[in-house]
C-alpha cells in the first residue's frame, strides 16, 4: 500500500511538474524579452520605427514570400519579430513557395507576383513589394570568381518601415525634380545621373516627378518640395521668381549648389538668410586620402532634426562650397547651419588654384558651413535647405558614408516627415578568424586528443571511486 501511495505521490509530482513546465513556456511566449547581441544591432528597431508602430490606425499583414536558403531569410524573419513584438496588430505569414504552393499560388494571383524573394506589406486595398535589393546592399565583386554575391548591408528595417507608412497613408508626398539647367537625370543609371536618388525618394513613400519650371508658373499646392539638383547653367530670373512665389505660399525647397557655378539663385538664397560662399572649401584634417584636400568629410553637425541621427555618421563631399546663415537674416527666419568642417578648415577664395593655403581676409576661416535650414514658422508656413555640393547625392556617391542619410532626412523634414528621419542600414561585418598553421595543429589534437582524454580520465576516476 505504501508503495502504491509512493507510485501515486510521484506521479501527481511529475504531473504537476509537467503542467507548471507547460504554463511557463506558455507565459514565456506571450510576455518575454529579447536581447540584440549582433554588433550593428540588426533586430534592434529605432526609436522612429517603434513610434510609427504604436501609432497604427488599422491592420497591416505584412507576407513573407521567401525562401529558407535565401541569405535574408533569418535576418528578415529575426527583424520581423520585433515588429510583431511592438505591433500586436501587425500579422505576419511567412510562406514557402515549396512547402506550401497552394497559398504560394493564391498570393500571386492576388498581388500579381511573378518571381520569387519578395516581401509584401499591404493593408486594406493598398500594398508594397520589397525585393532583394529593397532590402539588402550587396557585394558583387565574387561574382567575377563564380561565386555568390554577398550581403553588404541591411536595410530591412528602413524599407520595412517606409512600407508601412506608404499602405497606411491616404496620400503619398509628391517630390518635383527641376531639370533643364544640366542637372542630372533622373533615369541616367550612370555614375554622374540621379537614378539611385530617385529610387531613395520612392522608397521613403515618396512620389517622384521631373518639371520644367518654365512650363508651370505657379506651383500647384499639391507639390510637397521641389528639389534644384545641382545646375551647370543658370536658373533663368522667371523661374526663381516661380520658386520664390512658391516658398511665399508656404512652400519646401531642396537645392544643391555647387560651387564654381553660376546658379541664378544668390538673390533667392539671401532673401532667405542665405549666404553663398564663391569659394571651395578644403579641410586638410577631414581630408579624403590620396586626393585633393576639395575632396573632404564632414563629421561635425548642429542640433537639428536633419541632422540629429548623423553623430555617428560621416558626410562625403567631393567638392562643396560655403553655405552659411546670412549676416543679419529677416526677423521671421530661423536660419540654421547644418554641417560644418573642423577648425583646420577654410573657404578658399582662389578656386583656380590646385594646391590651396589659408589667406588671413581673402579666405573664409573654419569652422565653415556647408549646409543651411531655414525655417518661416509664421504663415504661411515654410522650409528651405541649401547645401553646397550636388556630387554627394549622385548615383557614385549617394551610398558612401551617410550621403543617402543626409539628403534624405532633409527631404522628410522637408516633407513634414519628421518621424521617418533616422532610420538608416545596418552594415553587416565579416568576421574572420585568422590562424597560422601551428595554432591550427595545436586546436585540432586539442580538440581530438585533449577533450577526449579529459572526458575519459574523469569517468575513470569515477569507476576507481565508485570501486573503493
Amino acid at each position: 500500500m505504501r508503495r502504491w501511495f509512493a507510485r501515486l505521490n510521484l506521479a501527481a509530482t511529475l504531473a504537476l511538474l509537467g503542467v507548471l513546465f507547460i504554463l511557463i513556456n506558455f507565459l514565456a511566449s506571450r510576455r518575454y524579452s529579447r536581447l540584440d547581441l549582433t554588433s550593428t544591432k540588426l533586430a534592434t528597431l529605432s526609436d522612429k520605427t517603434v513610434q510609427i508602430l504604436s501609432h497604427l490606425a488599422e491592420p497591416v499583414s505584412i507576407a513573407v514570400f521567401y525562401q529558407p536558403q535565401s541569405p535574408l531569410y533569418g535576418m528578415i524573419g529575426d527583424l520581423l519579430k520585433e515588429y510583431e513584438r511592438h505591433a500586436p496588430q501587425l500579422k505576419i505569414e511567412s510562406i514557402d513557395p515549396y512547402q506550401d504552393r497552394a497559398r504560394a499560388e493564391q498570393l500571386a494571383k492576388q498581388f500579381e507576383i511573378d518571381r520569387l524573394n519578395v516581401l509584401i506589406v499591404h493593408a486594406g486595398s493598398r500594398h508594397k513589394y520589397l525585393s532583394d535589393t529593397d532590402l539588402a546592399d550587396y557585394d558583387y565583386a565574387a561574382l567575377d570568381f563564380g561565386a555568390a554575391p554577398t550581403v553588404k548591408t541591411f536595410k530591412g528595417e528602413d524599407a520595412i518601415t517606409s512600407a508601412i507608412v506608404s499602405v497606411t497613408q491616404a496620400t503619398q508626398p509628391l517630390i518635383w525634380i527641376v531639370r533643364g539647367h544640366g542637372e542630372g537625370a533622373l533615369e541616367n543609371e550612370e555614375p554622374e545621373g540621379l537614378s539611385h536618388l530617385k529610387k531613395a525618394f520612392e522608397q521613403e513613400n515618396m512620389r517622384v516627378e521631373p518639371v520644367e519650371l518654365l512650363k508651370t508658373p505657379e506651383v500647384p499646392h499639391e507639390v510637397n518640395a521641389i528639389v534644384i539638383p545641382g545646375p551647370t547653367r543658370r536658373v533663368l530670373e522667371q523661374e526663381a521668381l516661380i520658386l520664390q512665389s512658391y516658398l511665399d505660399r508656404g512652400g519646401r525647397v531642396l537645392a544643391l549648389l555647387d560651387p564654381l557655378t553660376d546658379s541664378g539663385l544668390d538673390g533667392l538664397c539671401s532673401r532667405w538668410g542665405i549666404e553663398l560662399g564663391q569659394d571651395i572649401v578644403v579641410d586638410p584634417a577631414r581630408q579624403l586620402p590620396f586626393v585633393s584636400a576639395a575632396n573632404l568629410f564632414v563629421t561635425t553637425y548642429t542640433q537639428h532634426p536633419v541632422v540629429e541621427h548623423m553623430e555617428t555618421l560621416m558626410t562625403l563631399f567631393p567638392l562643396a562650397r560655403s553655405v552659411r546663415p546670412a549676416s543679419a537674416p529677416p526677423t521671421d527666419l530661423t536660419v540654421t547651419p547644418l554641417a560644418f568642417t573642423s577648425n583646420q578648415g577654410w573657404g578658399e577664395s582662389s578656386t583656380q588654384e590646385t594646391t590651396f593655403t589659408f589667406n588671413e581676409g581673402a579666405d573664409l576661416k573654419g569652422p565653415v558651413s556647408i549646409a543651411v535650414a531655414v525655417e518661416r514658422a509664421t504663415a504661411p508656413l515654410a522650409r528651405l535647405v541649401v547645401i553646397g555640393d550636388s556630387d554627394f547625392a549622385t548615383n557614385a556617391q549617394l551610398a558612401n558614408a551617410g550621403n543617402r542619410d543626409f539628403v534624405l532626412a532633409a527631404m522628410h523634414w522637408l516633407a513634414a516627415q519628421e518621424q521617418l528621419i533616422g532610420i538608416g542600414p545596418k552594415p553587416l561585418e565579416s568576421m574572420r578568424l585568422s590562424l597560422a598553421a601551428s595554432q591550427m595543429t595545436y586546436l585540432f589534437w586539442f580538440s581530438i586528443a585533449v577533450f577526449p582524454a579529459c572526458a575519459f580520465a574523469g569517468g575513470a576516476v569515477m569507476w576507481w571511486l565508485r570501486r573503493q
